[in-house]
C-alpha cells in the first residue's frame, strides 16, 4: 500500500529467530516527525544448503527490499535502515544494494558482515536454542545473553524462539555465522552510520570496534547501559532516544 504523505521510510530489520514486534517498544516512543516505522519480517528461504557463502543473507535482503516496495508503492523514498545482530548483516547488505536511497545505517549490537566463528560449544548451543520447542530451555538460552531479566523481557524473547520454524532458525544460523564476502573489504555504505552498543558478552564492545566499526568510513557509537544483546528490548526508551537523535540529526542536515 502507498501512503502519498510520507517522505521518509525507518527500516527496522530482527535478528537470529526473532520477529518485527521485538522493535515496538522502540517505535512507540520515537520522535520522528516524517519518518515512518517499516518493521519487516523475515522467512525461510530453502537455501540454507547452498554452498555459495552468502546467498542466504542476500535472499533476506531481498526480502526487506521487497517488503519496503511493496509499502512504499511507485514511489523510492529515503530511508534510515536499522539492524539487531544478524539484522545488521541484512541492513548493510540492503544499504549497499540502495546506496541513493539509504540516507542512514543503525546497527545495534552487529553481527560482523563477514561472519562470526562460534566454537564447538557455542555452535552445539545455538543449534539446540534452534530446535527446541520448551518454553524454560528456550528462556534459559536467551537469559545468558541478558542484562535485564525483566519477565516482559524474557517473554518477548521466549514467543521469538518458539516463533521461529526449526528449519528457518537453522538457515539464519549458518548464514550469520557464514558472514558475507563483503565483510572482508572496508564497506561501501557512505551514509551516517550509527552502531549502537550495550553490556553485551556476545556482540561485545571491542569485536563491534574491531570488526565492524573499522569497516566504515563515518561512523559513530552510542552505549547504552543495562541491557545485554537486545537493548531494543531490554532498554527501549534508551534506545529510542538515539535513534531519534540520529534520525533528526540527519532531517536537519
Amino acid at each position: 500500500m502507498a501512503h502519498a504523505d510520507r517522505s521518509q521510510d525507518l527500516v527496522f530489520i530482527h535478528g537470529f529467530q526473532d520477529n518485527a514486534t521485538f522493535w515496538q517498544e522502540v517505535i512507540d516512543r520515537l520522535g520522528c516527525p516524517g519518518w515512518t516505522p517499516v518493521p519487516v519480517n523475515l522467512h525461510h528461504t530453502g537455501l540454507g544448503e547452498t554452498r555459495e557463502r552468502g546467498a542466504t543473507l542476500e535472499a533476506y535482503r531481498d526480502q526487506v527490499a521487497d517488503a519496503v516496495d511493496a509499502y512504499d508503492g511507485p514511489s523510492a523514498r529515503p530511508a534510515v535502515i536499522v539492524g539487531h545482530s544478524m539484522g545488521a548483516q541484512i541492513a548493510e547488505l540492503l544499504a549497499v544494494a540502495r546506496l541513493h536511497r539509504t540516507v542512514g545505517l543503525v546497527l545495534i549490537c552487529p553481527i560482523p558482515l563477514r561472519g562470526y566463528a562460534l566454537s564447538a560449544d557455542q555452535m552445539s548451543a545455538f543449534e539446540t536454542a534452534a530446535r527446541t520447542r520448551d518454553p524454560a530451555a528456550a528462556a534459559e538460552g536467551r537469559r545468558q545473553l541478558l542484562v535485564s531479566r525483566a519477565p516482559e523481557v524474557v517473554n518477548t524473547l521466549v514467543a521469538g524462539t518458539l516463533g521461529t520454524p526449526p528449519d528457518a532458525a537453522m538457515e539464519a544460523l549458518r548464514a550469520w555465522t557464514d558472514g558475507h564476502p563483503l565483510g572482508v573489504a572496508p564497506s561501501a555504505v557512505t551514509a551516517p552510520t550509527l552502531l549502537i552498543t550495550s553490556d553485551d558478552t556476545f556482540a561485545t564492545r571491542p569485536l563491534v570496534r574491531e570488526q565492524v566499526a573499522s569497516r566504515f568510513e563515518h561512523c559513530e557509537t552510542a552505549y547504552v547501559p543495562g541491557a545485554g544483546h537486545w537493548p531494543h528490548v531490554e532498554q527501549p526508551a534508551a534506545v529510542a532516544r538515539i535513534l531519534t537523535d540520529f534520525v533528526n540529526g540527519i532531517a536537519n542536515t
